[in-house]
């Protein structure tokens, strides 16, 4: 495992990193008929090695903003020590970026907030995840994460188009605002960021499925969805959410067995990359403007 840590004078240590990036390679939340998203994590690695790096201390650097975040690589976790990892970051005010893996690994990252942080959450996938049914899995992540932190009125799907009946319902039932890329195409990117800008409020969480990109430039995915969104259009909405401000981040569902020349892998590097460069970090302590041992914590 390659692991990917940027320092902004070259050296440093995780003490000196403001964010903290941690792979979970694990897809026992999937039903996938497309094996291989537990590979995710390593494949976005060593691709970000091989090809954001132009030689030793000359990283590639991105289209907007600047690489002024130290940035530490914790390794790989199992699933069931995500929640615990990530509250102990929080703690230590650090700012996680988790690669997976399946998108359930969502669910346990947000578990490791405290139930009162009162999430908006921007969910960028080509499926609403939001089944009731049939719990808990990959399917039904929204309606997991909103049994305890995430507030679905001031949350937002994007790039939603493979919605299932019932998630159509429960979508109408939760006041639950989505963005299809048809929308987008009618809106234009500047007015669909107006519209996701004025639904957020407060701790912004932002999970990626790359599933959310038309698969002509990401088909290294569980379940490919034709239709969707391009990198470009994804790019600015993360740059613009990042310069908001935002609490935590993951990027899910990379599949390296279905890849063609690691074209999805490079992309998720590359989203992590162009967030990285605009990021204001919201710290879950200060945003509660109380102790951390006041704060109420989910079960971990």
């Amino acid at each position: 495992m390659k692991r990917v840590t940027w320092y902004s004078e070259g050296r440093g240590s995780p003490r000196d990193a403001s964010v903290i990036m941690i792979g979970v390679p694990d897809e026992s939340g999937s039903r996938s008929s497309r094996p291989g998203c537990a590979h995710g994590p390593d494949a976005i690695r060593r691709v970000i090695a091989e090809r954001e790096m132009f030689g030793e201390g000359r990283p590639a650097l991105p289209s907007k903003g600047s690489r002024h975040h130290d940035t530490w690589d914790f390794g790989n976790v199992n699933k069931s020590q995500v929640s615990k990892t990530i509250r102990n970051f929080l703690l230590r005010q650090k700012f996680p970026i988790v690669l997976g893996g399946d998108h359930s690994i969502t669910t346990q990252v947000l578990k490791g907030y405290p139930r009162d942080a009162d999430i908006s959450l921007v969910y960028f996938d080509a499926h609403p995840d939001i089944v009731y049914a049939t719990r808990p899995y990959y399917g039904s992540v929204v309606a997991d994460v909103a049994g305890f932190n995430v507030n679905l009125k001031t949350s937002v799907e994007i790039g939603i188009r493979q919605p299932e009946r019932e998630e159509i319902d429960h979508i109408n039932d939760h006041g639950l605002l989505t963005i299809a890329p048809v929308d987008i195409i009618e809106m234009g990117i500047k007015e669909t960021w107006r519209l996701i800008d004025n639904r957020i409020s407060g701790a912004v969480y932002v999970s990626i499925d790359m599933d959310v990109v038309d698969p002509a430039f990401a088909p290294g995915v569980g379940t490919p969805a034709p239709g969707g969104l391009n990198s470009t259009e994804i790019m600015y909405l993360l740059k613009k959410l990042a310069a908001r401000g935002l609490v935590g981040m993951d990027v899910m569902e990379t599949n390296p067995p279905w890849d063609i020349q690691d074209m999805t892998a490079h992309l998720a590097g590359r989203f992590i990359i162009e967030t990285l460069a605009m990021l204001h970090i919201v710290h879950i302590r200060k945003f509660l403007k109380i102790l951390s041992n006041r704060m109420v914590w989910n079960n971990a």
